[in-house]
């Protein structure tokens, strides 16, 4: 299996508003060798072990329980919550989550490739992060800032973001 690989925006993303706005933006993308619709992306996403150690962590201290069933519901688009998230956007390839304190946003998206009738789909995760306006005392300028923590964690949320979608691609694969 291929490895997952930073890309720019997509044109169609439901993430370029977002940063059109002025929040930070990534995207991830991975191809796998079979036709995959968004919501079988949707529920292997959030049901991978690795998503499930932040649910429990979620769940743990956030007191924001989810379960695969949701996953399933979010996916299928009988449920717009999920955890600390809520839909902001769907379409039939998209998913943009957005969580409670409107700070960060997910996106998902898998767009079956057309050069090979559908056989082949690329799976896209991205995510976004809106600034804090600076009210420090010190350094209060009223605009928009990122924190040392957003700039800390920012290499290892890249890691996990691959990880994340290479979890989500080899269990499509595995369920094939």
């Amino acid at each position: 299996m291929s490895m997952a690989v930073p890309v720019k925006l997509p044109e169609s993303s439901l993430l370029l508003e977002l940063r059109r706005g002025g929040s930070f933006t990534d995207c991830y993308t991975i191809q796998v060798p079979i036709a995959v619709m968004q919501a079988q992306f949707v529920e292997a996403f959030y049901t991978t072990p690795l998503f499930k150690a932040e649910r429990l962590v979620l769940k743990l201290f956030a007191a924001s329980p989810s379960s695969d069933q949701d996953a399933r519901d979010l996916a299928q688009g009988t449920k717009d919550t999920f955890a600390v998230w809520r839909v902001a956007e769907r379409s039939t390839e998209q998913l943009l989550l957005t969580d409670r304190t409107g700070r960060t946003s997910s996106w998902l998206m898998a767009l079956p490739d057309s050069a090979t009738a559908g056989k082949t789909t690329s799976l896209f995760f991205g995510s976004a992060v809106t600034a804090r306006t600076n009210a420090n005392a010190a350094a209060n300028t009223g605009k928009p800032a990122f924190g040392f923590a957003f700039h800390a964690l920012l290499g290892l949320h890249g890691v996990y973001s691959r990880r994340l979608l290479e979890a989500a691609a080899s269990r499509l694969l595995a369920s094939r």
